[in-house]
């Protein structure tokens, strides 16, 4: 007796709506099977084993079917779950771990993670053409979180143009070797944005991912934070004027 062609290859028989012509589905597996039966020559019967091999591959063909809709049903939920989650971030103070933001002008609270003992650490703001703005040297060298409150000012005290920025976090030990680190932006949800396939947040410091969003809430405690006036800036400027070319 001929048999239907091999199935085993069974990432080809769910292939998107598509791409139906080429594509195998279970009914047309069933119909194939059926009309082999009917055509069959009577001296030279079908094979029982044969015929039980092509209705375990039926019946495994329907189980991953089965569990290819149930997973499009999962992820179409977790979708759903995740949008419903941005949406409950509507004005909540947000942690997300990003480097770039944007800015108005306005004043910005910006922070970094040690995962290790520090020497030294230094926050460098660069232009969206990689130029270096201010630094600003980090409140702690412990282990943590820390944040600091950047007024919008560069290194002469004067403020910065609207646009996008980048947080360059370069901790130090004690000889001089780069640490670990991570750069932390702290912001206010203002909106989001559902036409994407991920949720995103609308934020004054730009748009996120939700993956991006480490901590949440409107009262989190900091290690940290310090206010710094463009006075600070200004005595900053020399420092940024020397800001290492090595990590940028």
């Amino acid at each position: 007796m001929s048999t239907i062609s091999d199935v085993t290859n069974t990432s080809s028989l769910f292939q998107n709506q598509g791409s139906k012509e080429t594509a195998l589905g279970k009914d047309d597996f069933l119909k194939l099977l059926i009309a082999q039966l009917q055509n069959q020559d009577p001296l030279n019967p079908a094979d029982a084993t044969e015929f039980t091999s092509q209705l375990a591959q039926f019946s495994q063909l329907e189980q991953l079917s089965n569990m290819s809709s149930k997973l499009e049903t999962f992820a179409a939920m977790a979708g759903q779950v995740e949008r419903q989650s941005a949406l409950g971030l509507m004005g909540e103070e947000i942690v997300v771990q990003a480097s770039r933001f944007e800015t108005d002008g306005g004043s910005q609270t910006l922070g970094y993670r040690l995962e290790n003992q520090a020497d030294s650490v230094n926050l460098y703001l660069l232009d969206s053409t990689g130029n270096p703005v201010v630094t600003i040297p980090g409140s702690d060298t412990a282990p943590g979180e820390y944040f600091v409150q950047w007024d919008g000012t560069d290194s002469n005290g004067m403020p910065v143009e609207p646009g996008s920025y980048e947080l360059v976090v370069r901790a130090l030990d004690e000889n001089e070797d780069v640490l670990q680190s991570q750069s932390l932006i702290r912001t206010l949800v203002s909106g989001v944005d559902l036409d994407s396939d991920e949720a995103r947040l609308v934020t004054a410091a730009g748009i996120f991912d939700m993956s991006k969003v480490s901590r949440v809430g409107s009262a989190m405690a900091d290690p940290a934070t310090l206010a710094l006036a463009a006075t600070e800036n200004t005595a900053n400027s020399t420092s940024a004027t020397q800001t290492p070319t090595a990590f940028l």
